[in-house]
């Protein structure tokens, strides 16, 4: 099993911020799991294309 880089933990901890039902659409109010999930991925994915951006403005 691999070793999850420090560095990882240390942007887990500014990047994902707690659960925040407010921004769930309606159905996954029910469903925290579901719901802190989805916009925890949902906002990975904003960063990551965000990056993937930055870098291409470069070239």
């Amino acid at each position: 099993m691999h070793k999850i880089p420090f560095v990882i933990e240390l942007l887990y901890a500014q990047r994902v911020p707690g659960p925040q039902p407010q921004r769930w659409p309606e159905d996954l109010k029910s469903n925290p799991i579901i719901g802190h999930g989805m916009f925890s991925f949902y906002d990975g994915l904003k960063l990551g294309l965000q990056l993937a951006a930055s870098c291409h403005e470069w070239e």
